[in-house]
């Protein structure tokens, strides 16, 4: 869970809090339903960023593809053990 917090003015506060009134919510929790709807919204339109990844990024994952499907990759069962091994 992340925490944020936030400033508002008087006004904002108030308009907030006028709307969260109509369904028994207080300020926190008008603020949360906000955002959720936002991000439910942001969903549903797919509205979620995309970054590119670097070339160079690009470039070792490609590398790292090809050196798998040619076997020369092994399973890593063991956590501990492979860190004791490099």
């Amino acid at each position: 869970m992340t925490k944020v917090q936030l400033s508002l003015t008087d006004e904002e506060a108030a308009i907030l809090s006028g709307y969260g009134e109509h369904f028994g919510y207080n300020l926190p929790k008008v603020i949360r339903y906000i955002i959720s709807k936002a991000t439910e919204r942001a969903l549903h339109e797919k509205t979620i960023p995309v970054y590119q990844m670097s070339e160079k990024t690009e470039e070792k994952g490609l590398q790292a593809l090809k050196e798998h499907t040619e076997g020369k990759t092994s399973r890593g069962d063991n956590i501990d053990d492979y860190f004791e091994s490099l």
